[in-house]
């Protein structure tokens, strides 16, 4: 009983100890100084699903008390790969949005390529309690992620939030932060700086006391103490550190350390002081890490880390933001479009004023081209800029046209050297000429099949569909975009809306776009594109596929759907004309399902479907009185005894030649289509996962290696239990040519 009172008083002090290192006090949040940002190189990744589900409190406080640099990631399931950046000016809180294809795990080794491919991040968070299987995926490649050969940065700590509900003890220690304390804290900041990243979202107080918890279960086997906090056990500054460990005994390493050493002292030297000390300060740490740099190369040791170069351009340019706060020098560019006869000319408006106690000197201004990789000199005349003055000009710079009007993602980059008395300064402007704004364009769905179209001796247009366009946009964008879809030959796009107005608030706008088809359009896929364009610059386009396949289902067949968790089998069945209506859990539990021929159940269907379980009488009388069920294949999660027949599916992974074909003259593969089993399986050439089952009793046509069925028939009465576990949407969605034909003969059996 001593014992454990011994340990609940140690659990009470030890959340002591993190509730007050959390810093739950009523100052205010300070600015975040560049002396601080430029003394600490912590780096922390933040994985997140729902942007208004993130931690703004706890990131907010590591960035301000502590100065890391937060870098917010979100991964989204989408077509291809791309990503996209946005950051808080200033305040070293970035935000990266990538998305991937999820049936291609490769891309998450992607991501982190893009992501680490300055350095890895020394702290990670999973701020998700329950994180999409995506998000759970990266999580683990960062976790068990290797630090690349010759890298100074790896990760070291790894927190997931945890449930605070939960009573249960975690596995390993924890965090606990007091959310409402800390918004109470923040929030005049985070309302600041917030909308910079999200724009529409609402920073507002919840009323009950939150807490958040983070659980630690992961951390580098360095540190042998306790971790009361996010940050324990990291060093601030990784420069004085490294010269310790990598370099040898003797006078090079002293003279690196006395260098570093040199450099930290002057910095935190000016944070205890103000005016010209202050500046005095910082020009001589400055002074001192200019040196140190110019040292690297004498050391080959050092010379051989890949990290060590980029790791002190990245220091060398936080002090000098800080010099540049210090001795008062704001520096701005931009530039201007004058309409001339000749077509569009640029100009460039630099603008320096010296707000110090020190005159500035301004060497020359250059202009940085992303096609070339030649410095234009725009002035080369030395100026002297005293206190409290300014120096603005405009410089024309000569510019192609074609280079103005293209949609290049770099920016014209402009470049000054100033000098505070022997000091040399570079400051930078990279403006881009026309900013891409974050639309989005897709095909609804990606794929499309067409009946064959009549052979009449005149090109008669004797078929008419429609296919739907989805714009995304972000909440806060307005403005008018222009669609345009270009189509194959022999494919004639109808009436549609091409200039749209997209509003605020609205993540999402459907165009609906009627196109015919003639007897000039070929066999075989084509891929028609649609594009977004602004102002006449296209901003996004997807392509879609599109064939004739022939899927004639009986006029006297009746579909109740149970849509799969895609909803791609609906879109199929209108590409069929079939007369089918989505079944919702009532009509199941007590519709008339003698309406319908066919009840088709998607893979997945029964989740959303809380009646399936408790129906098997009602579904067995159907089938009895000549219904036809059909299933595809199912998850592993099937519950047990809810058909008249018995159904165990189980996922495996094979390849079209390991398939067995046990009734080669089935009914199913040849009517009203013949199936050709060698086109029909050679989408499976290489090893594909399934939906297999067991049936019983079923006469099983496809069978496994393991003896499970991929297509089998159960006879109940009049009617039957149709069993399809091949991947039949996914190769419809790739319009193979026989799974649009299976399917045709599934619903006409």
């Amino acid at each position: 009983m001593i014992m454990m009172n011994r340990r609940l008083i140690n659990l009470i002090g030890l959340c002591l100890i993190v509730t007050a290192f959390i810093g739950i006090t009523p100052d205010r949040a300070k600015a975040l100084d560049p002396l601080s940002q430029t003394l600490t190189d912590l780096q922390v990744l933040y994985l997140f699903d729902d942007p208004e589900e993130i931690d703004w409190p706890t990131l907010f406080y590591l960035s301000e008390e502590s100065a890391c640099r937060i870098d917010l990631l979100t991964i989204t399931a989408s077509h291809g790969f791309y990503y996209q950046t946005s950051e808080i000016a200033g305040k070293g809180i970035h935000l990266y949005n990538y998305f991937v294809e999820p049936e291609d795990s490769l891309l998450l080794d992607s991501v982190l390529a893009v992501q680490f491919r300055q350095r890895q991040p020394d702290l990670l968070i999973v701020g998700a309690v329950a994180p999409s299987q995506l998000l759970s995926a990266l999580a683990e490649k960062i976790e068990h992620m290797e630090s690349y050969p010759g890298s100074i940065f790896g990760l070291r700590k790894v927190y997931r939030c945890i449930d605070p509900s939960v009573v249960s003890v975690a596995n390993g220690p924890t965090v606990t932060v007091g959310w409402s304390e800390m918004f109470d804290r923040y929030q005049d900041r985070m309302r600041l700086d917030i909308p910079q990243l999200y724009p529409w979202m609402q920073i507002t107080r919840l009323d009950d006391i939150r807490l958040m918890r983070y659980e630690l279960t992961m951390r580098h086997p360095e540190f042998d103490q306790p971790d009361p906090d996010f940050l324990s056990g990291l060093e601030p500054l990784r420069l004085l550190p490294l010269f310790d460990t990598l370099l040898s005994d003797g006078a090079v390493k002293r003279s690196f350390i006395n260098r570093a050493r040199m450099f930290v002292a002057f910095f935190e030297g000016a944070r205890r002081t103000v005016g010209s000390k202050r500046v005095e300060n910082v020009i001589a740490g400055y002074k001192a890490l200019l040196a140190l740099a110019d040292q690297i190369g004498s050391a080959p040791r050092l010379d051989t880390l890949s990290d060590i170069q980029p790791y002190m351009t990245r220091l060398t340019d936080r002090a000098q933001r800080a010099v540049l706060k210090e001795i008062g020098m704001d520096w701005k560019g931009s530039i201007l479009l004058r309409d001339s006869p000749h077509g569009p000319k640029l100009k460039f408006r630099a603008s320096l004023t010296v707000n110090g106690p020190r005159q500035i000197d301004l060497s020359y201004v250059r202009f940085e081209p992303y096609w070339d990789t030649s410095a234009i000199v725009l002035d080369s005349v030395s100026r002297k800029i005293a206190p409290h003055q300014s120096f603005v000009r405009e410089y024309s710079v000569e510019i192609d046209r074609s280079r103005l009007e293209a949609t290049m993602p770099e920016s014209l980059s402009f470049m000054a050297e100033i000098y505070y008395g022997a000091v040399p300064l570079t400051v930078r402007s990279a403006i881009p000429i026309w900013e891409r704004p974050e639309l989005q364009v897709e095909f609804y769905p990606k794929f499309f099949f067409v009946p064959p179209v009549a052979r009449l001796e005149v090109d008669k247009v004797v078929s008419a569909m429609n296919w739907k366009a989805v714009i995304t946009k972000p909440r806060y964008y307005h403005g008018t975009v222009s669609l345009n879809l270009k189509t194959p030959r022999g494919v004639f796009a109808g009436a549609y809306v091409q200039n749209l107005k997209v509003e605020k608030g609205y993540v999402t706008k459907t165009v609906r776009i009627p196109f015919s088809v003639s007897k000039l359009f070929e066999l075989g896929i084509h891929h028609p594109t649609i594009t977004l364009s602004v102002d006449g610059r296209e901003v996004a386009s997807d392509t879609g596929m599109l064939r004739i396949g022939a899927c004639k289902i009986d006029d006297k067949v009746t579909v109740g759907l149970m849509p799969d968790s895609t909803g791609t089998l609906e879109d199929i069945l209108r590409m069929t004309k079939a007369t089918y209506r989505p079944l919702t859990d009532r009509t199941l539990k007590t519709g008339d399902l003698e309406a319908y021929t066919v009840i088709l159940v998607g893979s997945g269907a029964m989740r959303d479907y809380p009646s399936f379980p408790i129906v098997r009488g009602r579904l067995e009388d159907y089938i009895r009185q000549g219904g036809s069920l059909v299933i595809f294949g199912q998850p592993t999660d099937w519950p047990e005894g809810v058909l008249p027949v018995g159904l165990a599916p189980s996922i495996e992974h094979l390849i079209g030649s390991e398939l067995l074909n046990r009734i080669p003259q089935a009914r199913i593969l040849s009517q009203p289509y013949d199936i050709s089993e060698s086109n029909l399986l050679a989408w499976m050439n290489i090893r594909r996962r399934v939906g297999a089952a067991v049936m019983t009793p079923a006469e099983n046509i496809y069978v496994t290696p393991s003896g499970a069925t991929l297509l089998s028939i159960s006879r109940l009465g009049d009617g039957q239990v149709i069993f399809c576990g091949l991947p039949l949407i996914e190769m419809i969605s790739q319009l193979n040519i026989e799974a649009i034909h299976l399917l045709a003969n599934i619903l006409n059996y």
